[in-house]
């Protein structure tokens, strides 16, 4: 279960916390699975509701997860907004997911800090 591709979209983000002192943040998204390298979104300046519509193919195997980092460029250090993982399991079983996946910024805190649209179809080979 789970051999084939996995098409991923990273469509948009909505209620992004602002992590800057000064202005509006410039979120991007880094997504990966495991064992394979990471992608990313391109930077969308002085907003907290960003559209990226980035799309990447994935070859699976049965990985278990999607993995979603959400980011705030700046200069020197960029800041973690906060991360999700999306289980694989559903996709490789329905073919297809499009939801709404809250970031948190740490799982000891559980706190919301804004909400990544991902669309995920899976070809089974």
């Amino acid at each position: 279960m789970g051999k084939g591709e996995l098409h991923v979209r990273i469509l948009e983000g909505r209620n992004v916390k602002d992590m800057d002192s000064i202005g509006t943040g410039d979120p991007y998204v880094e997504f990966w699975i495991d064992g394979h390298e990471k992608q990313k979104t391109e930077v969308r300046h002085n907003t907290n509701s960003p559209v990226w519509l980035k799309e990447t193919t994935y070859p699976v195997k049965g990985e278990n997860f999607l993995h979603l980092r959400l980011l705030d460029d700046d200069i020197g250090t960029d800041d973690k907004i906060g991360e999700s993982k999306i289980e694989l399991g559903p996709v490789y079983k329905n073919y297809y997911q499009d939801t709404w996946v809250p970031v948190v910024h740490s799982q000891k805190s559980k706190e919301v800090n804004g909400e990544v649209h991902v669309v995920l179809e899976y070809f089974p080979k």
